[in-house]
């Protein structure tokens, strides 16, 4: 199947908005959008399709409004009719709702949904409801480690103005000491008996004296109070606490937190990213239920000579991978010789994924991390004990999430914890083989089968598709595997 656009349109034949998936000009998909209205009266009433000479529309009326499909009319009619059913979901879930008002407000976020069903081409993908929310909420660790950085400086340059703000009342307090032992008329008034407005007079010579004692150019030279210079360790830790959302007293009472683990993004023409998601779920007995990985290799080219190039790769995809291209990448040159070059080039400054792969699998080995829970009851109280076992690689970041109706009287822990509310947070800056195992053992006044689901996030360089790359310009190349959702039900 071929999608040329996807709209939405009122009744009327307005259109509200229009995603085009090939490469057409305004006149064109204005004139195949105003002739939508005109056909609809001439169409079978038994169908929710039209065709004309050159184009198919497949439509589905949604209250007050029409979500339209054109497509050319080689394309396969029950695939364009599963497509129009998935958008028809889409629309409602993004927009809130199926009023003019509403599909207005939200059609950029209808947009980016669009783009997830449909790929660049008007090719459709394997995707549900679910997935695509998913893919739009997900986090962007460049954004997180700049918001990161821009919240220290700021509070380094916060904690400085305050400082040099006591420095500043420290002196003019000294100043006025000084000015107030040397003024003749406070010490008349204080022995003399003078009345209080000529005190208030003798004395207002004091408040040029302080104005003479403050220092204006060295106030200014204060290290500190530079927003470019390099905020302190400390400093950094306590945002990055902060960003995860684990409490400064937890932080303070463990080891110092990893920084978080964002793609190692170098300045060059062409800029490669190898990105894999992960989810897992798992029993209580530690019973593999399922596990799905999906991968995608995207390249960014920043300027005209860059689109032009070629890149080939290397490395042995996991056993039982679906490992597919691009459908515009060349298929004989990637089955040849592992070269991923575009029919055409790339497009500039925007990230075009021309590999990806998927796996799901019942071998309990591809599980990175496991977790072991023994609660036992022991009368006043119920006795935990978490176990986790590194299967493989390294992981940044790990974060342990149970629930845990009370405050946990801690009796031993690597690494560290925070409890708020009925969740108890167990967290570790990495995961190698220098600590390839750990536990963390507590003890909690609550029922023994109050400790699940068990959740797990964490971030890692350490691939199970580790892609190698050459490229015939100059380039850089990110890798990072993240977590989708990891439960122990």
């Amino acid at each position: 199947m071929v999608v040329l656009s996807a709209a939405v349109l009122t009744k009327s034949g307005r259109t509200l908005f229009a995603r085009q998936f090939v490469e057409m000009n305004r006149l064109r998909i204005e004139g195949l959008l105003a002739a939508f209205p005109k056909l609809l009266g001439t169409g079978n009433k038994q169908h929710t399709f039209i065709e004309t000479d050159s184009v198919r529309y497949v439509y589905q009326p949604l209250e007050g409004l029409f979500l339209l499909l054109i497509t050319n009319k080689a394309s396969n009619i029950v695939e364009d009719l599963d497509t129009l059913r998935l958008l028809s979901k889409v629309v409602p879930e993004f927009a809130g709702g199926t009023s003019e008002e509403k599909v207005s407000d939200r059609a950029f976020e209808l947009v980016f949904a669009f783009d997830e069903v449909i790929t660049t081409g008007g090719y459709r993908e394997y995707i549900d409801l679910r997935q695509i929310r998913q893919n739009l909420e997900m986090d962007s660790h460049e954004e997180k480690l700049h918001n990161m950085v821009k919240k220290t400086k700021i509070d380094s340059a916060k904690d400085q103005a305050n400082h040099m703000s006591k420095v500043i009342k420290s002196r003019q307090r000294e100043a006025a000491k000084v000015g107030g032992l040397v003024a003749p008329g406070m010490m008349a008034g204080i022995g003399g008996g003078d009345a209080p407005p000529e005190v208030v007079e003798e004395t207002m010579p004091v408040v040029p004296e302080v104005r003479e004692e403050e220092p204006p150019a060295p106030q200014v030279k204060v290290k500190g109070m530079k927003l470019g210079s390099k905020p302190k360790a400390a400093s950094l830790m306590a945002s990055m606490a902060s960003e995860e959302g684990i409490s400064l007293a937890s932080v303070s009472t463990s080891k110092k937190k990893s920084e978080p683990v964002v793609p190692d993004v170098v300045s060059a023409p062409l800029a490669i990213a190898v990105e894999e998601k992960l989810s897992c779920q798992l029993t209580q007995e530690g019973a593999l239920e399922s596990f799905d990985l999906k991968g995608t290799l995207s390249v960014t080219a920043t300027n005209d000579s860059a689109a032009a190039a070629k890149v080939k790769v290397s490395g042995t995809p996991p056993r039982g991978a679906n490992v597919q291209t691009h459908p515009k990448v060349d298929k004989k040159q990637f089955t040849e010789d592992s070269t991923l070059a575009l029919k055409t080039k790339f497009p500039v400054g925007r990230a075009v994924g021309v590999l990806r792969w998927s796996l799901q699998t019942s071998d309990e080995s591809m599980v990175p991390l496991v977790i072991n829970c023994w609660p036992e009851d022991e009368g006043d109280h119920v006795n935990v004990n978490i176990e986790y076992t590194l299967q493989r690689g390294e992981l940044h970041n790990v974060e342990i999430t149970l629930p845990c109706p009370a405050p946990p009287h801690i009796v031993s822990i690597d690494g560290a914890h925070s409890h708020a509310g009925d969740t108890l947070v167990w967290s570790l800056p990495m995961i190698d083989s220098s600590n390839a195992s750990g536990t963390l053992e507590f003890n909690v006044n609550a029922d023994t089968d109050a400790f699940f689901p068990i959740s797990l996030t964490f971030e890692s360089k350490s691939l199970y598709y580790d892609i190698s790359a050459e490229a015939d310009a100059q380039f850089s190349i990110s890798k990072l595997l993240t977590v989708d959702n990891f439960n122990i039900q």
